[in-house]
């Protein structure tokens, strides 16, 4: 007996009694992240074989499509899995990680080209569906199996149950259950849905917000700057190292001829490798905002943001967003008296990939919009600077501030270089360009600051999260660097107790403040002796 597969193509009974089991079985056998162990003893295939052996053959082709579907649920899982794990670090997550599929779209669309980016999306779905029709029709060995076929294939059965026995038994690890992992992704669907609801339940039982006076920082500008992927890395793995504490010390030589003093320290930041709004989020509400449900009902609250803060004791409020390529309705929260998206900055370059701007583009457009024009009120700024944003190609140097015009000195650098399809086949040139990447911004903001900056300019500049996995390694921490800079003797020494090591490279041992306990201690340091009314809400802890 022949077995129907593909139109023009047939199965005979042991080809697809193999194929059904070899396809069955790589799905077992794959870790649930990159990097985890591959672990070759698998008994679930030889059970749902031998299931699909034992019943009749009236449910064929029912069968044959429950086990595709099942087989097409955990096979997207994984793919999902691997996913987050290579961007993340940690396995997709279904409660909290729904946008991350339209936002790893927008990046890879616009670092390869919309065209190249669908054909591709298309053969990988091609291969896929591919994949799933030859599983059915091979499974169809295994359901209409009859007489010695049928104790062909028990025998068959019943000799890779034991190779998978030995295998256990010898090596370091036994079987991996599918289901464990299933169950992984339904408990963690649970627990983050039950983590949501008591999150909402105490951003609507926290307290009304006391006075908010910042007497600290009178009459100053107030500038916080997000580098993208600017983490802890960087400090330690010897590959990132000599570069960044040299190209720090140099920071520190710059500002120091221009009057700034800085310091110096850790925060640990809520997410991994992307999401960078996640990080924006907990630094400006002082709440753990780890998962797109939490800041969803962030945005719902009516929980005072930093910016609101500073709104109330009388600064300006201004965004300087060059990522933001769309509407952003979640900007009325955080109550800026102004949003700089992209298409409001005047950048008539070309973009560089995914980045729509380099950095310095972004800190003139800043400068001339915000910081040049003399106003009654100061003005606090919330600015993303994303030349260190993957793909991380093509790099401009740090030009003439004088010549940065409407952006179109930087054209010839935009189209430099290889692409990022080019680039990325090479980890190693991966991390390098990471590397070119987050010194172009660092000698950026040193010059920003010594040529550009002005007297009564306090500067916040950290990390939103650490970069990928793949330029990390496994078990990087979540800490970020972040540094306050100043002219003023007495902006420094109001954080002093903060035991923040002077200068701009954090000491290695300074323990690291979560990132949400910023908000409190920023805004106790700098009342001005004023007494803080209100303490900060206590929610509960985030959901792992």
């Amino acid at each position: 007996m022949e077995l129907n597969a593909l139109p023009g193509f047939r199965f005979a009974p042991v080809a697809g009694a193999v194929v059904a089991l070899l396809t069955l079985y790589a799905l077992a056998i794959v870790p649930g992240l990159p990097g985890g162990d591959w672990r070759w003893a698998a008994i679930e295939p030889a059970l749902l074989l031998a299931a699909l052996l034992l019943l009749a053959r009236v449910q064929d082709r029912a069968l044959r499509a429950l086990v595709t579907l099942v087989f097409a649920g955990v096979l997207t899982l994984t793919l999902a899995d691997w996913a987050t794990g290579l961007a993340f670090g940690r396995p997709f997550n279904l409660a909290r990680d729904s946008q991350l599929p339209g936002f790893g779209w927008n990046v890879f669309s616009q670092a390869i080209g919309p065209w190249p980016a669908a054909v591709a999306l298309i053969a990988v779905a091609g291969v896929l569906l591919l994949l799933l029709a030859l599983l059915f029709h091979a499974l169809g060995a295994w359901t209409q199996a009859r007489g010695p076929q049928r104790r062909v294939l028990a025998a068959v059965l019943g000799v890779y149950v034991a190779v998978s026995l030995i295998i256990a038994w010898l090596g370091p690890h036994g079987p991996t259950p599918v289901y464990d992992r299933l169950a992984m992704h339904v408990e963690q669907f649970q627990n983050r849905h039950a983590d949501t609801a008591r999150f909402e339940a105490g951003l609507r039982g926290s307290p009304t917000p006391g006075e908010t006076t910042l007497a600290g920082l009178a009459g100053k500008d107030v500038l916080f700057v997000f580098v993208e992927s600017y983490g802890r890395t960087l400090f330690e793995r010897a590959l990132y190292a000599d570069t960044v504490k040299s190209r720090l010390a140099d920071f520190e030589r710059r500002i120091g001829e221009a009057g700034f003093t800085a310091r110096s320290g850790w925060l640990t930041a809520p997410t991994v490798g992307g999401q960078s709004w996640l990080a924006h989020a907990t630094l400006l509400s002082g709440l753990w905002i780890d998962s797109q449900p939490r800041y969803e009902a962030l945005i719902a609250s009516d929980r005072v943001s930093l910016n609101r803060r500073f709104g109330q004791a009388g600064w300006r409020t201004a965004a300087v967003m060059p990522a933001i390529t769309r509407d952003w309705p979640e900007a009325a929260w955080f109550g800026y008296d102004r949003v700089y998206a992209s298409d409001d900055l005047g950048y008539e370059g070309e973009p560089f990939n995914w980045v729509t701007m380099p950095d310095q583009y972004t800190l003139t457009a800043l400068q001339r919009a915000e910081l040049d024009p003399a106003g009654e009120q100061p003005v606090m700024i919330e600015a993303a600077l994303i030349s260190s944003h993957a793909p991380w190609v093509p790099i401009p140097p740090l030009l003439d501030w004088a010549t940065i015009g409407d952006g179109q000195v930087f054209d010839d650098y935009a189209r430099a270089g290889d692409p990022p399809v080019e680039v990325w086949k090479d980890p190693d040139r991966v991390r390098a360009q990471y590397l070119k990447a987050i010194d172009y911004s660092l000698a950026t903001l040193a010059s920003f600051v010594g040529e550009r900056a002005h007297d009564d300019l306090v500067l916040v500049i950290l990390g939103d999260h650490q970069p990928a996995p793949i330029i990390t390694g496994p078990e990087a921490s979540r800490d970020v660097p972040i540094h306050i800079l100043s002219t003023d003797p007495s902006v420094l020494a109001a954080i002093d107790s903060w035991q923040w090591q002077t200068g701009m490279t954090p000491g290695a041992t300074a323990p690291a403040l979560r990132m949400d306990a910023f908000y409190e201690r920023f805004l106790s340091a700098f009342a001005g002796g004023a007494e803080r009314t209100s303490p900060p809400a206590e929610l509960p802890a985030p959901a792992e």
